[in-house]
């Protein structure tokens, strides 16, 4: 499958199946706990800490699509059902396993409300469009936003000042 080809059908799917998924997970989806928005307060702006949901899943599946990428010869971009998390806009699904470890829970849930900045920044179309070319273009840990995520978590579980996500994701997005 020719690049240009390959973008459309990368980014026409993932946007279907981002909202499939969302639609799906977030009638059965939590708000942040007590004790989730106290260790975020000062990291993420209030509207984010009143609008993200968490749901607790088994696993994450990979979208539908994925098994004609396999039968044309395209390996899959990004394995989802390897993932522990995963942000769907405002609705964060985090595996069952993880909340069996507080310290892991908390991290993971901080990494992917970094996505829900970044999604509520820059809206689900344009960033599954950056997403897909950084994909498309290089491996997941060289994705932007991923980085980004890393990066602010590792700083998060540092500990010390609390500082905006808001205002550092928008700052590097703004350098690129």
């Amino acid at each position: 499958m020719e690049v240009d080809r390959l973008r459309t059908y990368l980014i026409e799917g993932l946007e279907e199946w981002v909202h499939e998924q969302r639609d799906i997970h977030l009638p059965d989806a939590r708000p942040l706990s007590d004790e989730e928005r106290l260790r975020f307060k000062g990291y993420f702006d209030r509207r984010i800490l009143d609008f993200t949901r968490i749901a607790t899943v088994d696993r994450i599946s990979n979208p539908g699509f994925y098994s004609d990428l396999v039968k044309s010869g395209v390996p899959i971009p990004l394995d989802f059902t390897q993932a522990i998390g995963l942000a769907l806009f405002n609705c964060v699904l985090v595996r069952r396993e993880l909340w069996s470890n507080p310290s892991s829970a908390i991290s993971t849930l901080f990494h992917e409300m970094v996505h829900v900045v970044q999604f509520d920044l820059l809206g689900p179309r344009k960033l599954i469009e950056l997403y897909s070319d950084c994909l498309i273009q290089d491996s997941y840990h060289n994705v932007l936003f991923e980085r980004q995520a890393y990066t602010l978590t590792d700083r998060f579980n540092l500990g010390g000042t609390s500082f905006s996500v808001r205002r550092v994701v928008e700052q590097e997005l703004d350098a690129v």
